[in-house]
C-alpha cells in the first residue's frame, strides 16, 4: 500500500508539472529554456526532470511576483490573474473624477449666470 502512494504521488507530480509546462507562456519559461524542451523533460526523465522544471518553474515565478508575495504555486493552472486592470471604485477612476470635477463647474456657471440674471432683472424694474 505505501508503494502505491508513492507510485500515485510521483505520476501526480509528472502530470501536474507536464500540464503546467504545456501551459506555460513560452517568454517566461524558466532559465529561458524553450517550453517544449520543458515539456520533453518533463515526460523522459519522468520524476527528476518534473522536480527540477517546477523548481526552476518556482524560481522564475518567485523573481516575477516580488509583490504578490512569492511565487505563484498554480503557474498557469491558477484561476487568479492578479489585480484587475483600472480602478476598483469609482472614486479611484480618474475619468470619472473628470466629468465629476466638469459636472460641478458647470453647475457654478449655471449658478452663477441665474444668479446674474436675477441681479439685472431686479435692478432693471
Amino acid at each position: 500500500m505505501p508503494r502505491l502512494i508513492a507510485v500515485l504521488l510521483l505520476v501526480a507530480i509528472v502530470v501536474y508539472a507536464f500540464i503546467v509546462a504545456v501551459r506555460m507562456d513560452p517568454k517566461k519559461s524558466p532559465a529561458g529554456i524553450n517550453k517544449w524542451v520543458w515539456v520533453i523533460f518533463t515526460i523522459l526523465p519522468p520524476v527528476i526532470g518534473s522536480i527540477i522544471f517546477l523548481v526552476a518553474n518556482y524560481v522564475t515565478n518567485s523573481k516575477n511576483n516580488p509583490r504578490r508575495g512569492g511565487p505563484d504555486f498554480l503557474g498557469p493552472l491558477s484561476r487568479d490573474q492578479g489585480p484587475r486592470p483600472g480602478p476598483m471604485a469609482p472614486d479611484d477612476d480618474p475619468d470619472f473624477l473628470r466629468e465629476l470635477e466638469e459636472e460641478l463647474r458647470r453647475a457654478q456657471y449655471d449658478k452663477k449666470l441665474r444668479d446674474h440674471e436675477d441681479d439685472s432683472d431686479s435692478s432693471a424694474s
